[in-house]
């Protein structure tokens, strides 16, 4: 009879032990929590920064039955007086942080987990509104790969770390850099959400190649990023930028540069510098290096996916005095092999583009346009980094476009991106038209029209350089009559020049290639660019030389 008294004596005892070996953990980590963390990040981060950084923070509340903590205005900062020194050692890191996070919460924190087991896991981690400021400075003994690792960082106070959830969300940042001579400009990137799932670093999470910064995936989305231009005279606006590491992929919905002023007015303030306008819609870049693209900067990639987008070039004729801007106009080749990110991409898949190029004519005061519509094609080796360039130095593209909404245009360009001159080469070819069709063009650039004519075929080979162009161009034809035009009271109406129209149909004029018994008449031209005006005017007044000495 005593025994289950016994039993029930002995589970009293086991419960009111337990307990109250449950109430004084919970008054150890209620009580002793803040001090005992405090010391402990404090303790790891001077430890894992040669003393550079100072960590802090407001308070720390902490719910013990529900396992959720909160953490009140986190800061770090680094200590100053310290870089001297630490460049001496050469141990100063090449980014220099300082942050600022109003809360922090945290779920699943079990602390007497560390005290039994020496580990940490928690449930989730929740920073909302985290500001950061990243200064970062070249230092050339350093390398990716010469840093702590985060487990040996760790390994001093704990033998792994586990997190189930990351979720960073509306994060600021601002970037500055001052490794290069030119002006020091500051880059600054708002709302940014960041998302880890299964985060864990002990001794061998650092060798899972599924793991991505010691996650099973990484996932973060910048709603709007706007990057004024130097001159100010230009806006890049990228809208909805989405990053999956578990997919390696990375899209854009759209990105836009926008020029600030109307056409002639950004002639004015540029001294006669193309206005680009362009919009860029659904890019998508698959197949990312991660190894590449977090530890060295670069990103490298499989397939860059455009499926829509414009470009739109406007070119001011008119005589400018002085070139606010700049003396010379890089290609947009030349412009890529010198841009700070370094690219790798296997193969650029292209569709649905459209190019417009429009030229003003000071002495009609009119615009030509020139359209290339339903652009679709490929690009090959599209790199600027160094190491690619010395294998292979050519990036190829292969278009197909429909020209002026009429007819059908092959054209093909090589790009040697790590010369020095801007090199490279172009053919291509456009098939049957009227000549009719680029009445427009003519009447504003020409002063002239075709009344009737069919062109045959026009196809054009090209070298060329940031000097200018050689090549060929040959044009076949026939029926071709003009009729020559004037402006009257410049009300940009123009008007027909009877009697120029008839001698220039009659004398000047060759109404066919090849004409009657003759052979083809194919037109070399050497071109010297105007150093000043970009690729897509240097292009047609190649082709332009070519027009006009063949029918002339």
């Amino acid at each position: 009879m005593k025994t289950p008294n016994n039993l029930k004596k002995n589970l009293k005892i086991a419960l009111y032990s337990f307990l109250g070996l449950f109430a004084i953990v919970s008054m150890i980590c209620f009580w002793g929590l803040k001090p005992l963390l405090s010391k402990r990040i404090q303790e790891a981060t001077l430890s894992a920064t040669d003393g550079l950084y100072n960590v802090g923070f407001k308070k720390i509340e902490y719910e013990i039955f529900s396992g959720t903590a909160r953490i009140v205005n986190a800061t770090w900062e680094a200590d100053t007086t310290l870089f001297d020194l630490l460049k001496k050692k050469k141990k100063l890191p090449n980014n220099i942080y300082k942050g600022k996070v109003n809360n922090i919460r945290l779920t699943g924190l079990r602390p007497w987990t560390i005290i039994f087991s020496k580990k940490l896991s928690i449930a989730s981690i929740e920073i909302v509104n985290p500001n950061v400021e990243i200064i970062h400075e070249n230092q050339p003994y350093n390398s990716f790969k010469t840093g702590k690792t985060p487990y040996q960082i760790i390994s001093k106070f704990i033998e792994s770390f586990s997190v189930g959830k990351i979720s960073c969300q509306n994060i600021n940042f601002a970037y500055t850099d001052l490794s290069t001579s030119e002006k020091i400009n500051t880059k600054r990137i708002e709302n940014l959400d960041l998302e880890m799932s299964n985060l864990l670093i002990d001794s061998v999470s650092h060798k899972d190649k599924d793991r991505f910064y010691y996650s099973k995936a990484c996932f973060f989305r910048l709603k709007q990023m706007r990057l004024p231009s130097e001159d100010s005279l230009n806006v890049l606006t990228i809208n909805d930028v989405l990053f999956s590491s578990k997919n390696k992929e990375l899209t854009i919905r759209k990105i836009v540069n926008s020029p600030r002023y109307k056409a002639l007015e950004y002639g004015n303030r540029s001294g006669g510098q193309d206005r680009v306008e362009s919009i860029v819609e659904n890019v998508k870049l698959t197949k990312i290096n991660l190894e590449k693209l977090f530890e060295e900067k670069k990103m490298y990639a499989q397939n860059l996916w455009i499926s829509k987008g414009k470009l739109e070039v406007f070119a001011d004729t008119r005589p400018f005095k002085e070139n606010i801007k700049a003396n010379y106009k890089p290609f947009p080749h030349e412009a890529f092999r010198k841009m700070d990110i370094k690219f790798m991409v296997d193969t650029v898949h292209i569709n649905q583009l459209k190019i417009t190029y429009s030229e003003y004519n000071p002495d009609t005061d009119l615009v030509g346009h020139v359209h290339f519509n339903k652009i679709k094609g490929i690009a090959l080796n599209l790199t600027n980094d160094t190491i690619p360039l010395q294998k292979n130095p050519h990036c190829l593209f292969h278009l197909n476009t429909e020209f002026m909404n009429k007819t059908s245009v092959d054209v093909n360009f090589d790009f040697n991106i790590a010369s020095l001159n801007g090199d490279f080469k172009c053919d291509g070819k456009v098939a049957k038209m009227s000549a009719i069709d680029l009445n427009q063009v003519t009447n504003a650039l020409a002063m002239a029209k075709a009344e009737d004519g069919l062109l045959d075929s026009f196809s054009f080979t090209m070298s060329g350089n940031k000097k200018g162009i050689k090549g060929s161009v040959k044009m076949l034809y026939h029926d071709l009559k003009v009729i020559m035009l004037q402006n009257k009271n410049q009300d940009k109406v123009l008007k027909k020049k009877i009697i120029m129209s008839i001698i220039a149909n009659n004398f000047v004029i060759k109404n066919a290639n090849p004409l009657r018994n003759k052979p083809v008449r194919v037109i070399a031209i050497d071109y010297h660019r105007n150093p000043s005006k970009g690729f897509f005017f240097t292009l047609w007044r190649f082709l332009l030389v070519g027009i006009k000495e063949t029918v002339m």
